[in-house]
């Protein structure tokens, strides 16, 4: 009796294992990565519709530059056509020494401005150019710097000076040298084209 008391002490009620609170069912595993595919999904996406949009944004504004730059054009040539065409524009021929150069012509509207135009201009050797300048009327004033141009590949000069940097008035002619790249403030060679005004 004794005895089995004794071992009735000595014995420990079996414990049932405890769950850990950390098990996450199968199920939810699967719905993270599905989530999570989801948005790496999501993130491609949005990456690539930035893309287009940058490149759409990209291509409008080239667009938009090309359109306004055609306009400017436009609008050069349609002025330069009124220049030329206008009966109260003054031509003023220009005329050159040298037999083997075609002779230039140039119109001056008060409002407008001036364009020198001429064909089959060769073009000055290396980066050189042509360099149009306005003799003042009054004595010894210097020849006045103006606007400077290439012939294109054809030889066509067409220079437009929308703001001539005298008046017709004060100016007896308009004179063309061949100048460095940029132009000059004063005339490094002798003119090419000349022509009296009036």
């Amino acid at each position: 009796m004794k005895h089995s008391l004794q071992t009735a002490h000595t014995e420990t009620p079996t414990s049932r294992p405890a769950k850990s609170p950390a098990s996450v069912p199968p199920w939810m595993w699967g719905a993270v990565a599905a989530l999570l595919i989801f948005t790496l999904y999501t993130s491609w996406e949005t990456v690539q519709l930035n893309k287009t949009i940058q490149e759409t944004n990209a291509q409008a504004k080239a667009e938009i530059a090309k359109h306004q730059e055609l306009q400017e054009k436009f609008a050069l040539a349609r002025r330069e056509a009124i220049i030329l065409t206008d009966p109260r524009s003054v031509k003023i021929p220009l005329d050159t020494e040298n037999k083997g150069l075609p002779k230039m012509k140039a119109a001056w509207h008060a409002e407008l401005g001036i364009v020198v135009s001429g064909l089959n201009v060769p073009a000055p050797a290396g980066t050189r150019t042509l360099q149009l300048w306005l003799i003042p009327k009054t004595p010894g004033r210097k020849p006045i710097p103006s606007l400077t141009l290439r012939p294109d590949a054809n030889g066509k000069f067409v220079l437009l000076v929308a703001n001539p940097p005298d008046a017709m008035e004060a100016t007896k002619a308009l004179a063309i040298t061949e100048e460095p790249a940029g132009g000059s403030q004063a005339p490094t060679t002798k003119p090419i084209w000349v022509g009296a005004i009036g």
